[in-house]
């Protein structure tokens, strides 16, 4: 079956290469050890997993929201997001809600004390991971650093 994806005439070939693949890998890891961190040295404070603290951030920032979205934008499973979304409207960070038109769409809104942790979150964050960045963990190479920060600067001028 071929997809969009793979008759877009507008996209790049890749090179078939096994470099490639060590290049897709590295940033793989980099970004996995960047998660990690940054879910250790500040999420942890306020018991939010990364998972937890992108629903709540889609949450605000395109609210509402419906779950559905929820999952395709951050690749979450329907699921997870319900398990993430449980935990945050039971601690009163966001609500659910009906849509008026289709009644089966779950809406999520965050709540005032929702809006405040990521407001208070959003500048520890980013802090931290400009820290990680500048000093990346051990086992993150300078070039899937470099590529993380090609691919951030590409997608704040496309914003």
């Amino acid at each position: 079956m071929t997809t969009d994806r793979d008759t877009d005439a507008n996209s790049p070939e890749a090179p078939a290469d096994p470099a490639t693949l060590r290049g897709i890998t590295a940033m793989c890891r980099a970004s996995n050890l960047v998660r990690r961190e940054l879910e250790r040295v500040v999420l942890s404070d306020v018991e939010l997993t990364w998972s937890s603290y992108d629903v709540l951030h889609l949450s605000v920032s395109r609210r509402p929201i419906d779950t559905r979205t929820v999952a395709a934008i951050s690749c979450l499973t329907k699921g997870a997001v319900s398990i993430c979304a449980n935990g945050l409207e039971n601690r009163g960070l966001i609500r659910r809600g009906r849509h008026e038109e289709d009644h089966r769409r779950i809406l999520l809104h965050p709540t005032a004390e929702g809006l405040r942790l990521i407001e208070d979150l959003r500048p520890r964050l980013i802090t931290e991971a400009q820290r990680l960045l500048r000093h990346p963990p051990t086992g993150v190479s300078s070039e899937a650093v470099a590529l993380i920060v090609h691919i951030t600067k590409a997608l704040s001028t496309a914003a």
